[in-house]
């Protein structure tokens, strides 16, 4: 079977649906609420209890964004341990690729997303999560390293590849689960994060082209290497290539 699969096509590879999941799309789709929920009501209060106020700055932002995906992670973590067997379909472990090349791959991601986002933009500018971290002190810089190379790459890899794809591909098929899986998330980057700065970023290249483009990418990663901890890895690669440009931006 081991050498049948390395002689697959990518196409091949990923037509294969693995077993579906123990969890069904309501389940999944909790999550996403859940998801939803902490970035823009339970997040943004915690920050202004933190920060002492609730206006919109580049540190509430990153703050409420940050301690959302951190409740977020910890809930699917907690529901899932619950029943070992979907501890185990959530595919925290090694898959069918080496966990050093899949962060390479998110390195590469994320340069070529940087890059081509900024030609096609006309403007080079940080990820709206990390949106105030160029002008930022060292306090902000840690936050921002924090929530763009820890918390985003593990809860947002929780919600849409561990949970979200697998369920959509069992009950969709194998393309339809990784086109709306890459969709669900852009429309999460477009409603929280693009959003909240609507007046710095573009709405194609930075609402749409740039979530959908690292939605995709990881979606494929996922499937391709059989393991949520390789996205996890991959996204945290293409996270420290957005912090560098973030910084850089601002030296």
């Amino acid at each position: 079977m081991t050498a049948d699969r390395r002689e697959m096509s990518l196409r091949q590879k990923l037509a294969i649906v693995e077993e579906p999941p123990p969890w069904g799309l309501p389940s999944a789709t909790l999550a996403l609420l859940a998801l939803f929920l902490c970035l823009t009501v339970v997040g943004p209060a915690l920050a202004s209890i933190v920060l002492g106020s609730a206006n919109p700055s580049p540190a509430l932002l990153m703050l409420s964004w940050t301690l959302g995906m951190i409740l977020c992670s910890a809930f699917v973590l907690v529901s899932r341990r619950s029943s070992p067997a979907s501890w185990k379909a959530l595919r925290l472990r090694r898959g069918k690729q080496p966990l050093a090349l899949a962060m390479l791959f998110g390195v590469a991601i994320g340069l070529t997303l940087d890059l081509l986002i900024g030609l096609l933009g006309g403007r080079f500018l940080p990820m709206p999560t990390i949106f105030g971290l160029p002008e930022a002190g060292a306090e902000m810089i840690i936050l921002g390293a924090l929530l763009a190379v820890l918390v985003q790459p593990i809860a947002e890899t929780l919600v849409f590849q561990a949970l979200l794809l697998p369920a959509l591909r069992s009950r969709l098929g194998a393309w339809a689960g990784v086109i709306i899986t890459s969709a669900l998330m852009t429309l999460l980057h477009l409603l929280v994060f693009v959003a909240a700065l609507p007046d710095a970023y573009q709405l194609l290249w930075h609402g749409i082209v740039l979530p959908a483009a690292l939605a995709f990418a990881f979606c494929l990663l996922r499937v391709l290497a059989d393991s949520s901890l390789a996205v996890i890895l991959g996204r945290m690669g293409a996270g420290m290539i957005f912090l560098l440009t973030a910084l850089t931006l601002g030296s």
